[in-house]
Parts: C-alpha cells; sequence; structure tokens
C-alpha cells in the first residue's frame, strides 16, 4: 500500500470517527435538550399545581374566615336585641307602682331561707318604697328572719340586698334578670329569631 493511500484511509476512517462523535454528540445534546424541556415542564407543571393548591387553602382559609366574621357579627346583632329586650323589661319593672314594685321584690324575698334576715340595701331612690312596705316584707316571717331596716345604697342598682351578720344575697333585678338570661337564652333566641 502506499503512503499516500494509507494516509487517504486513515483520514477517512477519522473522518468517519469524527462524523460518528459529532453525531453522538448532537444526539446526546438533543436528549439533554428534551430531558431539560420535559424537566422545565414537568418544573412548570408542580410550580402551576402547587400556586393552584396553596391558592385553594387560602381561599378556603379567607372563607372560614370571612364565614367566622360574619357568624360572630348576626351573633353581635343577636345579642344586642336580647340586651334591648332585657333593658327594656328591666326598665319596665322599675317603673311598676311603688306596691307593685316592693310586692314583688317580697316575692324574690319569700324564697330565701327563713332565717335570712336583716337590713335590706336598697336603691337611695327605693328607700321610702321598702320603709312603708317593711310591715308587708316581714309578714311571713319571724325571728332572726325578719327584715329589720332598710338602708339606701347607691351600688344597689334595683330591687334590694339582704345582709345579715355574715352573708349577703343579691336579690337585685339586675341579678334576677342575668339568672333569667342564662337559663333562658336558648329558648328567648329562638322566639326572637326563628
Amino acid at each position: 500500500m502506499s503512503l499516500d493511500k494509507v494516509k487517504s484511509t486513515v483520514l477517512e476512517q477519522a473522518e468517519a470517527r469524527a462524523r460518528e462523535q459529532v453525531e453522538n454528540a448532537r444526539a446526546e445534546a438533543d436528549r439533554l435538550l428534551a430531558d431539560g424541556r420535559q424537566a422545565d415542564e414537568r418544573n412548570a407543571a408542580d410550580r402551576v399545581r402547587d400556586a393552584r393548591l396553596r391558592l385553594e387553602r387560602e381561599s378556603a382559609r379567607e372563607l372560614e374566615r370571612v364565614d367566622h366574621d360574619n357568624r360572630m357579627h348576626v351573633l353581635s346583632a343577636k345579642n344586642r336585641v336580647i340586651d334591648e329586650v332585657f333593658k327594656r323589661v328591666l326598665e319596665k319593672l322599675d317603673s311598676l307602682p311603688d306596691s307593685d314594685y316592693v310586692a314583688m321584690i317580697g316575692k324574690w324575698l319569700d324564697t330565701l331561707p327563713a332565717d335570712a334576715g336583716g337590713t335590706l340595701r336598697v336603691n337611695p331612690k327605693d328607700v321610702a318604697k321598702f320603709t312603708s312596705g317593711l310591715d308587708d316584707l316581714n309578714r311571713s316571717r319571724s325571728g332572726a328572719g325578719r327584715f329589720t331596716e332598710v338602708t339606701a345604697d347607691s351600688k344597689v342598682p334595683s330591687g334590694a340586698v339582704v345582709e345579715g351578720p355574715d352573708y349577703r344575697i343579691d336579690c337585685t333585678i339586675h341579678r334576677r334578670l342575668l339568672e333569667i338570661r342564662e337559663t333562658s337564652l336558648g329558648e328567648l333566641a329562638k322566639m326572637l329569631f326563628i
């Protein structure tokens, strides 16, 4: 074989190998690009999915917060209505004629233990009412259970507080209305709002 032919054969083989390596490199580059595109598409799809999930969670939390706020506003409005009802009841009870007012408080006082007597503390505006009705209040009471005097006490809003040597019994209209409110709130709410 001649030197030129050997050179030519070696060059051809080198060119063939180079073409093959270039083709392989192009194929590898195309594969890497395709893999990269797929990974980018997957990453983009993952980011979109994650963003949607985050948005759904945030929307659900916001809806729950708005729903909670709405329920609180409705409850607050209902409580204001109930407060207004009890305020009007208190006003009506406070405006009863003196004899009816003392008789009502007297019925509450009758429920006290027989030996629970002593000083009746009342609002200054009610002293005359209770002083004139003291005999009637004591009619069914005896001994230590009798009410001995009526004393003005500006801390008593309405009704009376019975004060003995070692006890104090709150028989105010406010406390009675609070008890009624606590025990009948559900029924009252049903009557008002259903």
